[in-house]
């Protein structure tokens, strides 16, 4: 290689390294950015997980939160045995960043506040953490048969949210044939391959982990991938009858894309209960206090009304209080995500759906 060459080269590399560094510093002088990596791999039942034995951290204007994963990928100090301790009723939980907890310390994640609502001397609760950041009901569908089940448990509890409408056609695990809920693709792993490969280099993870530039970059680029991969599955999945699309927030949300969800919720539910376990979803609230559950179709709304805050965060906002952050994802905050979890042991309590499990025999 010419030695000129070599200097064009060094030239182009060392004026990218610049833009780059001035890209970072006017980023964090005009418009700081939320630190929020996202540490997931992929996983042998063809989704992503979280990365076993991870530490990373997620630094916003508003919180400094460390996750701590463990070697089984659920968020939590401890893993958990296969099987259930003797007089200790299990529930596993599943969903998407709400779930797992983002801008929450582990103690105030409204899985480890449902399990201190509900364990009391005569029946220790746990309370399993398989949230993943993205995931839609088909990706938790999956988490279910392929791991969670695994470990045994009483009652599954399955996150909704209004992304979960994009995320389900997204994924195309399951697809609609008629009426028919058919397996769709063996994998649905975007962007893993290469997270992988830049994630054995140190110098890439103090990137994700650093560089507010970076991760404003990153997000912008995966959102509007995220929305163009969910266009083209909306177009896939239209059929001829299909009216126009529903508004929900931020949200345009197609009649494919409600079917196939409450098909996926539904399905779930039977899954879970040919295990021998109780199944309920618990919903979400959009920002704007709204419920983009009652999309759902009649059907599935009354087979599974959901566990929901919604009365209780109306009330708390009224009286000013903070129920979601304002920066960064803005996820729940701990009063957010402390109502969730009142809303949840209130359900469980109420239709007594631990009343079979291993702490009554």
């Amino acid at each position: 290689m010419s030695s000129s060459l070599l200097g064009r080269i060094a030239r182009i590399a060392a004026l990218a390294l610049w833009t780059a560094l001035v890209a970072e510093v006017f980023v964090r002088l005009v418009a700081p950015q939320a630190l929020m990596p996202r540490y997931v791999t992929g996983t042998p039942s063809g989704i992503r997980g979280n990365i076993p034995n991870a530490t990373y951290s997620h630094v916003t204007p508003e919180v400094d939160v460390t996750y701590r994963i463990n070697s089984q990928g659920m968020r939590d100090d401890r893993d958990y045995p296969p099987t259930t301790p003797p007089r200790t009723c299990r529930i596993a939980l599943f969903g998407d960043s709400y779930t797992i907890g983002y801008e929450l310390p582990l103690a105030a994640t409204y899985a480890k506040r449902l399990e201190a609502l509900l364990s009391r001397p005569d029946r220790p609760v746990e309370v399993l953490n398989f949230g993943v950041s993205g995931f839609g009901t088909a990706e938790n569908l999956r988490a279910y048969e392929s791991v969670g089940r695994r470990f045994h448990p009483d009652l599954v509890l399955m996150q909704w949210q209004v992304t979960d409408y994009d995320d389900n056609s997204r994924a195309g695990l399951y697809r609609l044939d008629g009426d028919h809920l058919v397996p769709g693709r063996a994998t649905y792993l975007p962007g893993v391959a290469v997270q992988d490969r830049l994630m054995r280099w140190r110098l890439y993870r103090l990137l994700t982990d650093h560089s507010q530039f970076y991760n404003f970059a990153r997000e912008q680029i995966g959102w509007r991938g995220k929305q163009l991969l969910a266009l083209f599955s909306k177009k896939q999945a239209a059929t001829a009858q299909d009216g126009g699309e529903v508004e929900n927030g931020d949200y345009a949300i197609s009649p494919a894309q409600i079917r196939l969800s409450g098909a996926l919720l539904l399905h779930a539910r039977d899954v879970v209960r040919g295990n021998g376990a109780q199944f309920a979803t618990f919903d979400i609230p959009n920002r704007d206090l709204t419920s983009s559950y009652a999309l759902l179709p009649t059907a599935v709304q009354q087979q599974l009304p959901p566990i929901s805050p919604l009365a209780d965060f109306r009330a708390a906002a009224a009286h000013g209080e903070h129920l979601f952050y304002t920066t960064g994802a803005r996820h729940f905050t701990p009063l957010g995500a402390d109502k969730m979890a009142r809303a949840m042991a209130h359900r469980i309590e109420q239709d007594r759906l631990l009343a079979s499990c291993r702490a009554a025999s």
